[in-house]
């Protein structure tokens, strides 16, 4: 997923001391890039629910002062108004249960002129890390469709309007990606996303599954890489 976000880091107007939240930071690859864009004189405030993920993400920032970990729905949290110069999201901001309130609330923390940018998903249909994987297996697995809650333009405009934004723009991202070999691939796809969460639901598919996915990423594979085509949206706006 990096070169996804990194298109989005591109755009975003990074300066030594700013201050910076990574909503949905997971295990925090992309923050610890953030705080090397801001220096030891910047801030870096990593957001997640998930406990696990956040311990992960606590032990690589070792040595980096200026990035702080906090378990909280950066949708509700309660920083105080006008702390960020921006806020950053790689495929974190797709799950708020209440889209508006959630951006109201990065809205109110932003400094006035602050920025706003994120990747998330278009279709599933578009995306074939879950649709591809989902169609090899060729089991009855329901898709979780969560991850795609902003696959429509029209969606996040009206999203972002409502909570206050300004200059949205919206670029549509075509792009591969990629995790290693087959074998690789395979630990991958059988452990996360929608195949991966339907497995780790039903273990009993697994015998089923793996073989026909690995066959199929196989035939993908080329120069030892299995390249699944990825369909995103590039957003950034103003508060």
């Amino acid at each position: 997923m990096r070169p996804l976000g990194e298109a989005v880091l591109n755009k975003l107007p990074l300066a030594e001391g700013q201050t910076i939240m990574d909503v949905g930071c997971g295990a925090g690859e992309a923050t610890m890039q953030l705080a090397d864009r801001v220096g030891p004189s910047g801030r870096v405030i990593g957001v997640d629910i998930a406990p696990r993920v956040l311990a992960l993400a606590s032990r690589r920032a070792e040595g980096a002062p200026q990035v702080t970990f906090v378990q909280e729905d950066a949708g509700s949290m309660s920083l105080p108004d006008r702390t960020l110069d921006l806020v950053y999201s790689r495929f974190g901001i797709m799950f708020f249960a209440e889209p508006v309130a959630a951006f109201r609330n990065l809205h109110r923390m932003l400094k006035p002129g602050g920025q706003i940018g994120f990747v998330c998903w278009r279709s599933v249909e578009e995306n074939e890390l879950d649709s591809f994987c989902i169609e090899a297996a060729g089991l009855p697995i329901t898709i979780d469709t969560s991850p795609y809650s902003l696959e429509k333009s029209a969606a996040i405009q009206q999203v972002l309007v409502a909570a206050g934004f300004r200059n949205i723009t919206i670029e549509a991202h075509d792009a591969p990606i990629a995790a290693g070999d087959t074998a690789t691939t395979l630990k991958v796809v059988t452990r996360v996303g929608a195949l991966g969460k339907a497995l780790r639901e039903n273990p009993d598919l697994l015998p089923e599954a793996e073989p026909v996915v690995r066959s199929a990423l196989a035939a993908r594979e080329r120069d030892g890489m299995v390249h699944l085509g990825s369909a995103t949206w590039i957003v950034t706006a103003s508060a």
